[in-house]
């Protein structure tokens, strides 16, 4: 008999719902990662996750042997209240520039950076650059592919 890979119904672990298992995974009792999982709504499982402090940049090994989807969201010290952040930026990058128009020839005078990126550091690693003195990183690493081209979610 082959592998049941399609289930509709009462899953012992996890309950009622619609389940695929990966190919050749048996979607009743597999312990790997599910191609889809109604509870989740998404389906996507986690790979990891975490959260930690950085004031350069960061490199977060992953080991999945290519580019996952990852989400990533940060904040500063003054956003943080309790230990909670009250509010979340995702990577992005800003400058700000300022016309000079006082000095004859000067046109712009670059202000400062803000924000910070992620990129894939290659097939096993996620970076963090932090381009804003020291920020709260948090970020999930995901099991699926990275479908938004390096951007996350």
């Amino acid at each position: 008999m082959g592998t049941s890979r399609i289930l509709i119904g009462n899953r012992s672990t996890g309950g009622y719902g619609l389940y695929v298992s990966k190919t050749g995974d048996e979607v009743t009792n597999t312990t790997n990662p599910l191609a889809f999982d109604s509870r989740t709504g998404t389906g996507w499982s986690i790979k990891q996750a975490g959260q930690f402090t950085v004031s350069g940049s960061q490199t977060i090994n992953h080991g999945l042997g290519y580019t996952p989807l990852f989400a990533v969201r940060w904040c500063t010290s003054s956003q943080i209240s309790s230990g909670v952040a009250t509010k979340v930026y995702s990577p992005s990058y800003a400058y700000a520039v300022e016309r000079d128009e006082t000095v004859p020839g000067e046109l712009e005078i670059e202000v400062g950076q803000f924000g910070c990126l992620v990129k894939h550091g290659d097939t096993n690693n996620l970076v963090i650059i932090n381009l804003t003195g020291t920020i709260y990183v948090s970020y999930i690493i995901f099991n699926e592919p990275d479908f938004t081209g390096g951007k996350g979610l």
